[in-house]
């Protein structure tokens, strides 16, 4: 039920924009654009409060100003592109709030690339459409967080050292300066593709590791989503109707499957992009070359995230789950269930990529992973409020070996 109520709250807020905007404009490039910020919005839901409509006009600033220095020469909005994700980024350092507003300014700027707006012979009026689309999407990804829970709002922020932060955001202008240089090089007018994929791969890895494995997925997705996509578009062909239908069935399952992995999501995007060509007119064979060239795109965009992630500053694994472990031990040790809760949610993420490689290499950070995760049902009776001693002596016992251990490995 609650996977079903988070699908929701993502695919809900995109088909109400789509809905919304239709009527409102005929201008293809709005419509994806609103739908492309409600979905990055719904995704990143996490601090989402109405405060963020305040700042559609500062986002409308920064879409004004991406969209006149590009199409004056690429190089000034490749560089204002890159200086603003990159401060939003290390903004993080400076609370929370900060890098909620860093998150609410570059939503719009991501979307530009989904979704270019070129100002063209009336500029004002395509910025106010395209600023009208994005406050279309803030509201509805606003309208729809109850459909989806309180688990977006429970997540723990971020503890990070400041200067952890700051390295982040030194990471993100590099693999988008290589993006941008590589995307417009070699891949002509798709060159936002490995831009996106750049981005999507490094904003949020938490270490060198997380960053290896959003790349992989990221590849294994759109391979997947590329053989799928072309069959699809082969069957398809020129009937629209047939696409619309096709293209709402793939996000949505996408929206339900990306929680089993990223690699999914990656992959049902890739087959939705297919299907949108066939709506533009390009249909049948036709879209192989650009479904060929898009999956190159993607691996280069992922490999410009993962260079800067393992060799400039790079953030070990390991570090990030002694330090999640050891918070997760003080909330337990402190009686605080719930931020107990919290913090092993964190744990396990930040163990994916040891996860991942598990059969070859066992690292001993993951018997940490597995003796605080099996303590869950009783975390939950007790951040119940239910003082079952039994419960708090399975809990205690877990307690001693997991911090002697942490401590012999903090030694090390």
């Amino acid at each position: 039920m609650r996977n079903i109520r988070q699908t929701l709250a993502g695919f809900v807020p995109v088909l109400a924009t789509v809905v919304t905007l239709i009527p409102l404009t005929h201008r293809a490039g709005i419509v994806v654009l609103g739908a492309a910020v409600s979905m990055m919005a719904a995704r990143s839901g996490r601090g989402h409060g109405p405060w963020r409509l305040l700042l559609v006009p500062a986002g409308a600033l920064v879409i004004a100003a991406f969209a006149v220095l590009f199409h004056a020469a690429h190089a000034y909005g490749d560089a204002f592109f890159v200086l603003t994700v990159a401060a939003a980024t290390a903004a993080r350092a400076f609370g929370p709030a900060a890098g909620h507003l860093g998150r609410a300014l570059v939503l719009p700027l991501i979307g530009m690339l989904i979704a270019p707006v070129d100002p063209g012979g009336h500029p004002w009026r395509t910025l106010a459409w395209a600023t009208l689309a994005v406050f279309v999407a803030e509201v509805y990804a606003l309208a729809g967080r109850p459909l989806g829970g309180t688990e977006a709002e429970s997540a723990p922020s971020s503890t990070a050292p400041a200067r952890i932060h700051v390295w982040r955001g030194v990471q993100s202008a590099l693999a988008l300066t290589l993006a941008f240089t590589i995307g417009q090089t070699v891949f002509g007018e798709h060159w936002a593709w490995t831009v996106i994929s750049a981005y999507t791969v490094g904003a949020a890895a938490r270490s060198r590791g997380d960053a290896l494995l959003k790349g992989a997925h990221r590849t294994l997705g759109a391979l997947g989503g590329t053989l799928v996509a072309t069959g699809l578009a082969l069957a398809v062909g020129d009937h629209r109707s047939i696409a619309v239908v096709l293209l709402l069935a793939v996000l949505a399952a996408g929206f339900h499957l990306r929680q089993f992995g990223y690699a999914w999501w990656a992959a049902s995007v890739t087959a939705a992009l297919a299907l949108l060509y066939s709506l533009v007119g390009v249909t049948g064979t036709a879209t192989l070359p650009l479904l060929g060239a898009r999956l190159l795109a993607v691996v280069a965009g992922a490999l410009c995230a993962v260079l800067p992630a393992a060799f400039v500053a790079p953030v070990r694994t390991g570090a990030v789950l002694r330090k999640r472990t050891a918070e997760c031990l003080r909330a337990i040790r402190d009686g605080e269930h719930a931020s107990a809760l919290r913090g092993l949610a964190a744990l396990r993420e930040s163990a994916a990529p040891l996860l991942a490689i598990r059969r070859f290499h066992d690292r001993r950070e993951l018997r940490w992973v597995d003796a605080l995760s099996a303590l869950e049902p009783d975390l939950h009776a007790l951040a119940a409020g239910d003082e079952d001693p039994a419960a708090l002596r399975r809990v205690r016992k877990v307690l001693a070996p997991v911090a002697e251990d942490l401590r012999a490995a903090a030694g090390r």
